[in-house]
């Protein structure tokens, strides 16, 4: 194993740097593109041909390729021909292992971290965002020398306390759904896997494409399949990059497919009207039932009643109950002041004005907790728990659990561009909603019984 520098000192030197950035979210962090492929040898022309088709659709600020299998003076000559100006290299040994890292030095800065046989991390470093780490995994086909890189990995996680993101090829599976083969041995593999991730606290940011990575056969009948490569982080980097997306491109040159992350994500969201959420922190405020009251006390019919508190409630959210996370900064901003001035021997009334800014404070961020609990979709809460890591944390792996990234169409084909996507889901509605259904059976919808509310309770809705 090639060390560059232990990564314990190497972020014990970097302390500064995650000291800057405890307010993750809040700076935009750079959008780029991370191309990462288990090429199984760089040597040949079809290889070099995809590659740089590749290059040209996804143009990567940074890339990685695994198990190159060469080195030396050829293996140099290919990474000139890429384009990139920069790269790393871990040499194969004989036919097996290589991992090249290259990396547009106009688009980003890289550090050299920690150098591996079985990955290399790197530090990366742009204006518009703070540090953060990224591992690039080629896990050997051995079982025992995989056993060496988990334990490696393993320190890497207890180490590091900065955003983390690893991807490559990790030779292993979660699950038998990840493979179209395996029995009890490879379940128990399975398991094994499964746990050194939750062990060290990372997230699969999980694909959109294709479902196997890896495939291997002449014909459907003998041929296997799976999903050995992918991309992990820790909650920092989930949360830093709360976008951040992976996509499984099509497999030609090698019997991976390549991984491409896209750090902010591969679709643009148009800027349409959020639908009416109410939110349970509002409910703490002390003018929220006369509002509800106040709009409630009309002789329209209840929908329109519930049409126009709504309305009324997103324009008291506006106005009167405001910004949470606002509000959190100006009450924290003025409580320092306040404080400050106290230590320079500041006028008494100050203490008042202290103690009543504290009460705010406590208040807003209790209302804050509830808002993250409310849209993680939890359902527990401890007493006390304020705005907590696990929380904000599960939150944007819900949210995009539940984004659409790409529709697949009735050729097969893979939809991400978003007015297509939108043109498609409306034309299945139009065609669904327009059929004559002459192919169902109508006699089933005729004994089917509905709940109905007796007159007597339609008349109190109304």
């Amino acid at each position: 194993m090639l060390e560059l520098f232990p990564f314990s000192i190497f972020f014990q030197m970097n302390n500064s740097s995650e000291n800057n950035n405890n307010t993750v979210g809040i700076n935009s962090p750079q959008r780029m593109n991370i191309l990462v492929w288990n090429v199984q040898g760089a040597g040949s022309k079809q290889f070099q041909n995809v590659l740089q088709e590749h290059i040209r659709r996804h143009r990567p600020s940074i890339m990685a390729l695994v198990e190159t299998r060469i080195s030396g003076s050829k293996a140099q000559a290919i990474c000139n021909s890429t384009g990139f100006r920069r790269n790393f290299r871990v040499e194969a040994q004989g036919f097996q292992g290589g991992i090249w890292v290259l990396w547009h030095e106009e688009d980003i800065e890289i550090v050299i971290v920690q150098s591996h046989d079985q990955f290399v991390t790197v530090g990366v470093k742009s204006q518009n965002s703070i540090s953060w780490y990224l591992t690039f995994v080629y896990a050997s086909p051995h079982t025992q020398r995989r056993e060496i890189l988990w334990q490696e990995l393993h320190q890497v996680a207890t180490d590091c306390r900065l955003p983390w993101l690893l991807a490559g090829d990790f030779n292993e599976t979660t699950s038998l759904d990840e493979r179209n083969h395996g029995g009890p041995d490879m379940r128990r593999r399975c398991a094994r896997f499964k746990h050194w991730i939750e062990n060290n606290g990372l997230i699969d940011l999980g694909f959109w494409g294709p479902k196997f990575t890896w495939a291997r056969g002449l014909s459907a009948h003998y041929k296997k399949e799976a999903r050995l490569d992918r991309a992990l982080c820790n909650d920092q980097w989930r949360v830093k990059f709360s976008e951040g997306a992976v996509r499984h491109l099509i497999q030609a040159g090698s019997d991976h497919s390549p991984l491409l992350i896209a750090t902010g994500g591969f679709t643009q969201q148009s800027p349409s009207k959020s639908p009416f959420r109410f939110q349970v922190a509002w409910s703490h405020h002390g003018q929220f039932e006369k509002v509800v009251a106040d709009s409630w006390q009309s002789t329209y019919p209840l929908m329109e009643k519930l049409g126009r508190l709504a309305a009324d409630l997103t324009v008291w959210n506006r106005e009167t109950f405001g910004n949470l996370f606002a509000r959190k900064r100006k009450l924290w901003s003025r409580i320092e002041g306040i404080q400050r001035s106290l230590e320079n021997g500041g006028p008494s009334y100050l203490c008042k004005l202290e103690r009543k800014l504290r009460e705010e404070l406590d208040k807003t961020l209790d209302q804050i907790a509830l808002l993250w609990f409310q849209m993680a979709r939890i359902e527990q809460i401890r007493d006390g728990d304020r705005n907590t890591k696990y929380f904000h944390t599960s939150t944007i792996i819900r949210r995009r659990f539940n984004r659409i990234e790409a529709l697949r169409n009735s050729n097969e084909e893979w939809l991400h561009d978003l007015e297509s996507i939108k043109c498609m889901v409306v034309d299945h509605f139009k065609h669904l909603f327009s059929e004559d259904n002459s192919g169902l059976p109508t006699e089933q919808t005729s004994t089917v019984s509905f709940p109905s509310l007796c007159p007597g309770r339609v008349q109190d809705l109304e």
